[in-house]
């Protein structure tokens, strides 16, 4: 059996070619633009990713016979599409803050509890629900004319087979979501005067979801008798690739953006400072925290210095942040802060500061972030006591000394290839049972980084002056 994993990034689609004997056999790769048109917003286009699915997918199969193909995506895009399937405007991504008074009204008017009630969660102008009242306030006719409201995996789903389906991961993380019933709460869509008919089907994540109709064939090179599989949400794809099958096991997700959490049991955690979603894997949840800026804010610092990123990799291996200090809000900030409005900072520079030294401190920011989430994870009765991480970020030596120190946690590197790994494992097993022992059998540890007890009080300090610095520049509001 052959299978493919497809997940579509914020910053690309990847796809890879799955043997559970051999392994990974073929990857493939195909990035996109996010467009910013004004300050705040950020949109792409639901036909880049169709786009960089075909070419991802071709690049990995080389027109290999395949069995069955799972697919994730990036969480909260709002995607509109009319009858025949076509976007009526481009997706609202996660990235998206347009929609902070919309996120403040939804508060104030008791919908957030309601949300509260249904997943443990908070309302966020990155999340699907105000963006909704944000279109219906802006943009009516677009929403008139919608037939359906989707996701980005769940629109290459339905490009595939020509159905309205999400992923249950994939769905649980919008706040329209009930954790306790896995499924749509009418409720909460009416709350934002949503049709509940215009959302997908709710699937299992191994459940097939229908076969890839004669046009997608002929674009992808797979076969009309190739079976399509929900897959799941791209952080939990990637927590299963890494190994998270049991409550308790943590994991850490690096790439343009990141997010870390730990696996608990099924329900609902209130923790609002957090978000709680169904993993693939049933029976558990995941309580994650996501992060706008982690290998962004690197690519930022690359843009800044016109010096490519594994150069400035190299350079900070070495060196030491010292007094530098580095708040990651290049985007504003998801979890735990939930601030659309926070901007990035970097402080305690001095004449003897050089290149190195800043990105080192832009290293240990973002490590910083990490630690802050799972201090909150931990608050919540979710300790992490070991990091399984993925992602490409996860190369860097530096990188992962700074989040093992700052944490306080061992991290584990476990490869680079993350949710569309986890979506093949997904496409090719045929139970629980077997998808648990795939990933078993293909958790490779490349790389080990252990906390240096010497750098824990260093690191808290430096969280401290991240959060000082953070209130500072909101005027010391809490």
């Amino acid at each position: 059996m052959r299978t493919v994993g497809v997940d579509i990034g914020t910053g690309s689609a990847k796809a890879v070619l799955f043997d559970p004997d051999r392994g990974v056999l073929g990857r493939g790769t195909a990035e996109y633009p996010v467009a910013t048109p004004r300050p705040g917003y950020a949109e792409q286009d639901p036909a880049d990713w169709w786009a960089g699915a075909v070419a991802a997918i071709r690049a990995a199969t080389g027109g290999a016979p395949v069995d069955a193909v799972a697919v994730s995506g990036q969480g909260a895009a709002v995607v509109l599409t009319d009858a025949a399937g076509e976007p009526v405007r481009p997706a609202l991504i996660h990235l998206d803050q347009r929609a902070d008074r919309e996120a403040e009204a939804l508060r104030a008017n008791g919908f957030a509890a309601g949300v509260r009630r249904a997943s443990g969660n908070d309302v966020g102008s990155w999340n699907v629900a105000a963006k909704l009242c944000w279109l219906r306030a802006h943009e009516p006719a677009a929403l008139d004319r919608a037939h359906r409201v989707t996701s980005a995996a769940g629109f290459v789903l339905a490009r595939l087979t020509g159905r309205g389906v999400q992923s249950v991961s994939d769905a649980g993380i919008s706040d329209l979501f009930d954790l306790t019933s896995r499924g749509w709460s009418r409720g909460l869509a009416a709350g934002v005067g949503l049709d509940p008919a215009l959302l997908p089907t709710v699937a299992a994540a191994t459940e097939d979801v229908g076969t890839v109709l004669p046009a997608a064939a002929e674009a992808t090179g797979l076969a009309t008798t190739t079976r399509v599989r929900a897959g799941g949400e791209d952080t939990s794809s990637a927590a299963l690739a890494a190994g998270v099958l049991t409550a308790g096991a943590a994991y850490l997700s690096l790439g343009t953006a990141g997010v870390v959490g730990v696996a608990v049991p099924a329900g609902v955690t209130d923790e609002p400072r957090l978000l709680s979603f169904p993993h693939v894997r049933e029976g558990l949840d995941l309580l994650s925290g996501s992060m706008t800026s982690a290998g962004s804010a690197l690519r930022w610092w690359s843009d800044v210095t016109g010096v490519p990123v594994a150069d400035l990799l190299a350079e900070a291996e070495t060196a030491d942040a010292g007094q530098v200090t580095f708040v990651p809000y290049l985007a504003g900030e998801l979890h735990p802060v939930n601030d659309p409005h926070a901007r990035g900072i970097l402080a305690g520079l001095s004449l003897a500061t050089g290149r190195a030294e800043l990105t080192r401190g832009i290293l240990a920011g973002a490590a910083s972030a990490v630690a802050h989430n799972l201090d909150v994870c931990s608050s919540a009765g979710a300790p992490a006591t070991l990091l399984s991480a993925t992602g490409r970020p996860t190369a860097s030596p530096a990188w992962m000394r700074e989040i093992a120190d700052a944490t306080g946690v061992p991290v584990e590197v476990v490869g680079d290839d993350g949710a569309a790994v986890g979506d093949a494992m997904i496409a090719a097993a045929a139970s629980d049972a077997e998808l648990a022992g795939l990933v078993r059998a293909h958790r490779h540890v490349t790389a080990r980084y252990e906390p240096d007890p010497a750098r824990l009080a260093p690191a808290v300090e430096r969280r401290a002056a991240i959060a000082r610095l953070y209130q500072a520049s909101r005027g010391g509001a809490s």
